[in-house]
């Protein structure tokens, strides 16, 4: 069983595009714009998949 994938880019506009297609034929519901969260360089994204489950998207920049 999978855990977690993990995709990682580092052109945020088109990323962002794939996520919204995705998102979009899953039918899952935006919960939170991505951007970041706090501090320390967390950057963050959640969304409601089909069944009501609140889901996020998340990573950590460093240096």
């Amino acid at each position: 069983m999978i855990g977690y994938v993990t995709l990682g880019s580092n052109d945020i506009p088109r990323a962002a595009a794939f996520y919204d297609e995705l998102l979009k034929l899953l039918g899952a519901k935006n919960e939170g714009a991505p951007g970041p969260r706090g501090t320390g360089g967390f950057y963050a994204g959640c969304f409601r998949d089909r069944d009501g489950h609140k889901l996020n998207c998340c990573c950590w920049k460093t240096g």
